[in-house]
């Protein structure tokens, strides 16, 4: 019976016990691990660096417009007083009726005088803007746009002006003033002469920057020749 007893508890207490059987490493293990780590070390971007390298900047343009609407301005200033000398001999003479009783002192206060004026800044200014760098003789057609401006500007503003003081004119007499007139012709000989000017200037900004992008070009092309000459090199020593 006791030996019985001593079965029993001895099968359950192995019942009870979990055997645990760890394979010991093989060779093909060993060889796979081998192989894994091989490959990793292997990898074409292992411990590689990206590095960005930035392209060649070409160099800049330069514009005319900023230098050309300042010497616009100083000829707005010298549009101004041409025509303020050609209002006085207009007064002086006397040759129409209507400015007879008229005065140096009440022309350039009137907006027949400021009118005009205001209408040349605008008008030189935009030309310049829109031809940037252009040669003399663009700036000779520019011209014929600025008197445009003046003249019809002019005339709209000056009805404008004329109907809210309750003494409307047409536009017939206004169209054949002699102020309007000379104010236009006078435009027109002004923006010529300064547009030389602002032309001669555009005429050095473009040989500027020509001579730029040659240099950028030249260096450009010596970096591509001596870059293949190098990669072809290369192939020989080894």
């Amino acid at each position: 019976m006791a030996q019985a007893n001593d079965e029993t508890q001895a099968t359950t207490a192995g019942d009870s016990d979990e055997i645990i059987v760890e394979e010991a490493p093989t060779e093909e293990s060993a060889t796979a691990t081998a192989t894994l780590t091989d490959e990793k070390s292997e990898s074409p971007l292992a411990g590689e660096r990206v590095v960005y390298v930035e392209g060649p900047i070409h160099p800049k343009e330069y514009s005319n417009r900023v230098v050309g609407s300042l010497l616009a301005l100083v000829g707005t200033v010298l549009f101004a007083i041409i025509y303020a000398a050609v209002g006085a001999l207009i007064i002086a003479t006397g040759w129409f009726q209507t400015f007879r009783q008229a005065t140096f002192g009440t022309f350039i206060q009137d907006s027949a005088f400021w009118v005009p004026v205001l209408f040349f800044a605008i008008g030189f200014v935009l030309v310049v803007l829109l031809l940037n760098r252009a040669g003399w003789w663009l700036h000779v057609v520019g011209s014929l746009l600025v008197a445009i401006i003046v003249y019809f500007g002019s005339i709209g503003v000056l009805l404008l002006l004329t109907g809210i003081a309750g003494t409307p004119a047409t536009f017939a007499t206004l169209a054949t003033q002699p102020f309007t007139v000379a104010a236009a012709l006078v435009a027109r000989e002004v923006s010529i002469w300064v547009g030389f000017l602002i032309a001669a200037r555009g005429t050095k900004v473009k040989a500027r920057n020509k001579a730029a992008r040659d240099e950028f070009d030249t260096e450009q092309a010596e970096r591509a020749s001596g870059k293949k000459a190098s990669d072809g090199a290369a192939p020989a020593q080894a």
